[in-house]
């Protein structure tokens, strides 16, 4: 996929973009079908969803983005709050100059800023797609007393294999964990805090525009439970379950996940 710099807000911000390639500042053409915003996890970037848009593509005109910090869009801090996340997502979908209400796709912590935009902004939202997200994280102490001592020099970074399925193949567990390096873990920390700190739950029963709940049958057992309480909560919501598939869905699984959303995408009508 083509990718480019746009300068939103200040910062230098890495898109990646399904189409041609156009001259820098000029937004792409996101006419084909449905448009759709994807929105990474924590300490991820916009590559993540390379091959989904790829699939995607053939009908629809899927973007996405390294938020601030990550990867290789410009910061060297996370942007520290969902909400500050949400803000600067609707600044690029602004700079894209797309007018109307788009699909928002949000994977983990994305997943939380997708939904926190369709709270604040609901006439940008014609459809959520809410993958490996509860309804309200909980990030215990340890993960994050841990990340924190790597961000001081006192230990060494790790890569869980615990987050793909046993059925993933190495290869793609290599490279998530090559995507992640990209973002420097202090980044990571700060995403982590964000997700803490968020307030899901409940409030989440005011969003009104069709959903997509989307996991992994081998998600970890209290994200899978939070994501079927999320469709439980979010009105209408559908849940879809990809077999052969942990948390990092959109790597490990992008062509049934593509299938997936285009079935959903078929849905919404004209």
């Amino acid at each position: 996929m083509p990718q480019k710099y746009f300068d939103i807000d200040g910062v230098a911000t890495f898109v990646h973009h399904p189409g041609k390639t156009t001259l820098p500042e000029v937004a792409p053409d996101l006419g084909r079908g449905e448009a759709l915003l994807c929105l990474h996890g924590a300490g991820n970037n916009g590559h993540l969803y390379s091959e989904l848009a790829e699939h995607l593509a053939t009908a629809h005109s899927p973007v996405s983005f390294d938020q601030p910090g990550h990867a290789r869009s410009g910061g060297i801090d996370s942007l520290g709050s969902v909400s500050a996340m949400a803000d600067f997502s609707l600044a690029v979908l602004e700079r894209l100059g797309v007018g109307g209400p788009v699909v928002w796709v949000g994977h983990s912590m994305g997943g939380a800023v997708a939904m926190e935009v369709a709270l604040r902004a609901p006439d940008r939202v014609r459809a959520l797609v809410v993958c490996s997200t509860p309804a309200t994280f909980g990030v215990p102490d340890f993960m994050l007393d841990g990340l924190r001592r790597v961000t001081e020099g006192k230990d060494r970074r790790r890569f869980e294999r615990a987050v793909y399925s046993p059925a993933t193949p190495d290869a793609i567990v290599h490279r998530g964990f090559m995507e992640d390096v990209k973002t420097d873990p202090r980044v990571m920390y700060g995403d982590l805090l964000a997700c803490r700190d968020w307030t899901g739950g409940e409030r989440l029963q005011e969003i009104d525009v069709p959903a997509l709940v989307v996991h992994g049958a081998d998600e970890l057992a209290p994200l899978k439970t939070g994501s079927e309480q999320l469709a439980e909560i979010l009105p209408g919501a559908q849940l879809e379950v990809i077999p052969d598939a942990g948390h990092m869905v959109p790597i490990e699984q992008p062509e049934v996940l593509a299938a997936r959303i285009g079935a959903f995408l078929e849905g919404l009508g004209s």
